[in-house]
């Protein structure tokens, strides 16, 4: 049996003899909550609450919080006061107080130990909800920045529509406000002296001293100073920015590589015209985006932040070989209504979208002299929005790669608009969208899930060559011209390129298509007005096989869908870039249904060793500590016991138990943890309802 009688839930905690440090398991008014002690046998003792019930979809699991304080007091809500005298006394005695609200009772017993028992030992006699420990729980002075401004920049706080913010403010309360970080904006100039500004600018880092009133409010989005009495505040207020100046090829391409051992990310709020037409990235400023990732930050990785486009329906992030360079982030734009902006581009590259004007109101930042501006707006402004978040991550976890910083951005992205019809689910389990990419960015997600992060392996790249197609594309014809390319090798899928070239005289009239294995789409090129002749292989990017597997079937579909012009596909390449799967915070994955009293509860296990042995372990007592040497892991549980019988997981690492639930062991509490050879899961804290 999976869990044994109610009996058992008086055992929950460590014993009220413990002299150190420990462990304990306690009800404290809402839910089971697992606290390490830090002086059990003392009347008070401060406490760090163990956050494995608090994982993410992922199965990171948060750091423990401190900040409490635990007594030696248990709540006890109770009509009858000698019922209550009688039952403490059989439970080992303790002195009664009324408090000042009817029906309820203060019960001391001497020590934080002793409570967590009597709480435990008088739980099942009450009804749910009128025991529990008395704690105090982690309190902070709720002081927001007392810039003049602050309460009219909605995109950092939305006080009319709570979600739809970039949730910076727990970030800032969790200390991450982008210390340490520099940004980088590369416009046509800013204003380093606004008196907004000018206390976090860096010039060292610099390259230029242009001024823009363009540049200046996206720097204030970024990095205004705050709780100076005046204007507005920047998504990362503690973080320093620097100025640089786009231009020719060569201007840009010394733009992206101007001082990246000190520049963390690079802002880039401009691009081609958005009329829908292909633009082509020179090879310079490829290349000196190419080196910039792989030499940046000590070989971290610079970061670029690239607006996604304003071209609305007529445009798509695809056709700007900026934005869709797998080297930068497009941020998209939403609005204060958690909308697509009606300006905000489609497309298969687009990675997330941020907040930005198009809905009913516009962006609150610095404008030139020692102004402020009230309309600033479009993807100009959610790109800088998306930096400064980005900012509060490196300020969360300083060693995130390049990639690493996509993978957090993705899975922590918001999913914004849940109504759209567009929201998909690609091969890899993660919500997609070709309005809102992987969703609206949220800055104390992604603060939280890089805390934890573990690196990804190094980038892996797949290139089946260039394929010869040579077929002549039918005319305003939706069927088109299929190619199928099989690949054999198998990792974990980040960015997918499809390099083409077709002849052809008016290239607007021609969609492109990739379908993975998994059978996910991207369009990468839609019917538009856009008279150029020919596709010189150009390089399409698209963001929506992240963590599918490669393997398999990939097929290009061309067609020609408006009459009056005919063409060749001539060849193409298809690279795909990712990982071996392994990092990334995730690892081997524990999730398991509700348990209920005489029902079969499944739990699923995930991202396992393949086509290996597994078992599962639970406890009724608890996080710990238990070797177990036979596989050469740590449980984190006491006591643990096995729950089910040993399960081989499939090809794919996933697999689930089928554990049946004993009636009459309602609100039980219980730990689960899986373990391979060297590797263990989560621990998935829950309680039998």
């Amino acid at each position: 049996m999976l869990i044994p009688l109610l009996i058992a839930a008086l055992q929950v905690g460590a014993p009220a003899g413990s002299t150190e440090s420990d462990f304990y398991s306690v009800y404290t008014g809402h839910a089971v909550e697992t606290f390490w002690v830090s002086t059990p046998l003392a009347a008070e003792s401060a406490a760090e609450r163990q956050n494995a019930d608090h994982r993410d979809q992922f199965g990171v699991i948060p750091a423990p919080t401190s900040g409490f304080t635990l007594t030696d007091g248990v709540i006890v809500e109770s009509g009858n006061s000698d019922l209550l005298k009688a039952v403490v006394q059989d439970f080992g005695g303790g002195v009664i107080q009324p408090l000042p609200v009817d029906n309820f009772w203060l019960v001391s017993t001497g020590t934080v130990a002793s409570a967590i028992s009597m709480t435990s030992a008088l739980l099942p006699l009450y009804p749910e909800g009128a025991v529990y420990l008395d704690l105090q729980r982690p309190l902070t002075f709720k002081a927001l920045p007392n810039d003049q401004y602050f309460s009219n920049q909605w995109h950092l706080r939305n006080t009319s529509n709570t979600q739809a913010d970039a949730n910076v403010e727990p970030a800032w309360n969790n200390g991450y406000t982008g210390t340490g970080v520099i940004v980088g904006v590369i416009d046509g100039g800013s204003q380093n002296n606004h008196p907004d500004l000018q206390g976090n600018y860096n010039s060292t880092a610099s390259s230029t001293s242009s001024s823009s009133s363009h540049g200046t409010s996206v720097a204030g989005v970024i990095a205004a100073v705050a709780n100076n009495n005046r204007g507005v505040v920047g998504a990362a207020y503690d973080a320093q920015w620097s100025r640089h100046t786009y231009g020719s090829s060569s201007n840009t391409a010394n733009a992206f590589k101007h001082r990246n051992d000190l520049n963390d990310i690079k802002n880039n709020s401009w691009g081609p015209y958005d009329d829908g037409t292909v633009t082509y990235l020179s090879s310079v400023e490829l290349s000196a985006l190419e080196e910039s990732v792989t030499t940046g930050r000590g070989g971290l990785g610079e970061i670029f932040t690239w607006a996604a486009g304003n071209g609305g329906t007529a445009d798509r992030s695809d056709y700007d070989p900026y934005a869709s360079s797998r080297y930068t982030i497009a941020v998209g734009a939403i609005g204060d209504n958690d909308t697509r902006a009606y300006y905000n581009e489609k497309g298969s590259s687009m990675m997330v979208v941020a907040q930005s004007s198009g809905n009913s109101r516009s962006i609150w930042t610095t404008d030139s002299g020692s102004g402020y501006t009230s309309s600033f707006g479009g993807t100009s402004s959610a790109a800088p929005l998306g930096a400064g978040v980005i900012a509060l991550v490196l300020d969360a976890n300083p060693g995130l790669t390049w990639r690493d910083v996509q993978h957090v951005v993705i899975k922590s992205a918001r999913k914004c608009a849940p109504n759209n019809s567009d929201w998909k689910i690609n091969g890899g389990g993660l919500d997609i969208n070709y309005n809102y990419g992987f969703g609206a960015m949220d800055a104390d997600a992604a603060c939280n899930l890089a805390a934890g992060w573990a690196n990804v392996g190094p980038e892996l790249e797949l290139r089946t060559g260039s394929v010869s197609v040579g077929q002549s594309i039918p005319d305003n014809n939706d069927a088109g011209v299929d190619r199928i390319v099989s690949v054999p090798n198998d990792i974990s899928v980040e960015n997918v390129e499809l390099r083409l070239k077709a002849t052809h005289n008016s290239i607007g009239h021609l969609r492109v298509e990739l379908i993975s294995p998994s059978g996910t789409k991207s369009v990468l090129a839609a019917t538009r007005n856009d008279s150029q002749n020919n596709y010189n292989n150009y390089v399409f990017t698209t963001v929506r096989h992240w963590d599918e597997r490669s393997n398999g079937d990939w097929t290009i579909h061309v067609s020609d869908r408006t009459s009056g012009t005919t063409g060749t596909w001539d060849n193409f390449e298809l690279r795909i870039y990712g990982h071996d799967g392994q990092g990334g915070g995730q690892g081997m994955s524990l999730t398991s249904s509700a348990l209920i009293p005489g029902v079969t509860a499944i739990v699923n296990l995930a991202d396992a060793t393949a086509s290996a042995p597994a078992w599962l372990a639970y406890s009724l007592a608890g996080l710990g500590s238990t070797p177990i040497g036979a596989l050469g892991v740590t449980l984190d549980l006491a006591s643990p016991q096995q729950a089910g019988s040993v399960l081989t997981v499939d090809a794919n690492g996933d697999g689930s138990w089928s554990l049946p639930i004993p009636g009459g062991s309602s609100g039980v509490s219980v730990w689960l943890q899986a373990l391979q050879m060297g590797e263990v899961s989560d621990v998935v804290a829950t309680s039998i309802l």
